[in-house]
């Protein structure tokens, strides 16, 4: 597998929550090809991502939230040339105005059924013109580009065949659509096909310019992870248990330090972070445990950097099962695992050790759905962090699952298919219940 197309892709830097990120991505696009005022903003979103951007964060805004804030910040100043942090420099002139065009009506958002889990289509109307630019199976895929009626760009979609099966033709952009997932890169193809052995010795093959990389990624989050331990941001979760932490306790202080990079990210400030596997608080949990764990300890640059790589393995080979967005808590379940087995490498643990406490970890934290990213996401990448740390103590100790445990097995192939089983089938009510919950109708 091509180690440097797998990090280049999964492992970068993203501005605030990346799912109303994508949706200002899109929305910055739209207005390249439709300039003068808007008439009206129109957001057509998968579940998952409407539940994602629904009451997080949006940074630079002063704590303002939301899908529908994301797309007219992207209308009025994004900048489509760079990507999931279109809004880097949103000022609050535009702020304010993009809360007036909100409080006008001009904008609206609804639930769309038979897409990816990552689908975001933002249509824009100005004076004589309309634009609608779709993203989609990764929040930084621009799927297509329609302007008055007429395809100009985009990677395609795939659409789902009729229902005797007969294929159809792609379709330039119908937000109401049935499309299909679009296929897994050729590099998560390959990494799906892993065993962890495999895993294990790809991360300690990484070249000096990865290991730069993954440590200045690590270095990001935890810069983000000391701003939230200086003040309560969001929940102030990392800020309040480290109150009330003795600061040696390593298994503590990995608690606090995870739950307050969260905090920060939640809370909507313009900090980047480095992502994995396109969530940053994906790269929050698969990134802060294993730094603080290696720097608690001692650990040489070099293995901390095969960790991180080891971590951010576990995670996209994880995520390539299940998929972007899933109705389980990634951030917990899938990062969390990475972290464990990242950990198992910095306390000089094996291969046999790691896979086993990917196992503990997921056994422990299967279950944690995701009701959206907000402010308690900041618990549960905290728990998520916790328990790694605890099941690498696990591994190291050759306890822990080492068999059959429920739908876990020490064999990270097979916990892989079972979650991505419950994850499709088993909790794609819950999703939609879910999504009802939160008021998913066109509003």
């Amino acid at each position: 597998m091509d180690l440097a197309l797998f990090f280049r892709n999964e492992v970068k830097p993203a501005l605030g929550c990346t799912e109303p990120g994508a949706v200002a991505y899109a929305a910055s696009i739209a207005a390249q090809h439709c300039p003068g005022e808007p008439l009206s903003v129109a957001l057509s979103l998968s579940l998952s991502m409407f539940k994602n951007g629904r009451d997080v964060g949006i940074p630079g805004t002063g704590g303002l939230r939301g899908n529908r804030l994301a797309a007219v910040l992207g209308v009025l100043g994004g900048d489509a040339d760079k990507g999931l942090m279109a809004l880097e420099h949103i000022d609050k002139a535009v702020v304010d105005k993009a809360q007036a065009l909100l409080d006008a009506g001009v904008v609206t958002e609804e639930v769309v059924e038979g897409v990816p889990g990552v689908y975001a289509a933002v249509t824009l109307r100005c004076a004589g013109h309309e634009a609608t630019v779709t993203v989609a199976g990764r929040h930084d895929r621009v799927a297509s580009i329609v302007v008055d009626g007429v395809l100009v760009g985009g990677e395609g979609m795939e659409r789902a065949p009729d229902e005797d099966g007969t294929p159809r033709e792609a379709a330039s952009c119908e937000p109401s659509a049935s499309f299909t997932e679009p296929p897994l890169p050729a590099y998560l193809e390959e990494l799906r096909e892993c065993d962890f052995a495999q895993l294990w010795d790809m991360a300690a093959g990484i070249d000096a310019v990865l290991e730069q990389e993954l440590l200045r990624g690590a270095a990001m989050n935890m810069a983000v992870a000391r701003m939230g331990l200086e003040s309560g941001w969001g929940l102030g979760v990392g800020h309040t248990l480290a109150a009330h932490a003795e600061a040696a306790d390593l298994h503590a202080r990995i608690r606090f330090m995870a739950g307050a990079a969260a905090d920060v990210r939640m809370a909507g400030a313009p900090q980047p972070v480095m992502s994995s596997a396109g969530s940053g608080n994906h790269g929050i949990t698969a990134t802060v445990p294993v730094a603080v764990a290696a720097e608690g300890l001692g650990i040489s640059p070099r293995v901390q950097a095969e960790a991180l790589a080891l971590s951010h393995l576990v995670t996209g080979y994880l995520k390539a099962h299940t998929g972007r967005l899933t109705p389980i808590c990634g951030c917990s379940v899938a990062a969390g695992a990475g972290a464990a087995a990242g950990i198992v490498k910095v306390l000089g643990g094996n291969a046999v050790q790691a896979e086993r406490a990917v196992a503990s970890l997921m056994a422990s934290l299967m279950g944690m759905l995701c009701d959206g990213a907000k402010g308690s996401c900041g618990l549960k990448v905290a728990t998520a962090a916790g328990e790694a740390y605890a099941a690498a103590l696990l591994g190291m100790d050759d306890r822990g699952v080492q068999r059959p445990e429920g739908v876990v097995n020490p064999d990270i192939a097979t916990t892989a298919r079972a979650l991505a089983r419950l994850s499709r089938e088993g909790f794609a009510a819950a999703d939609a219940v879910m999504v009802e919950l939160l008021g998913g109708g066109k509003h």
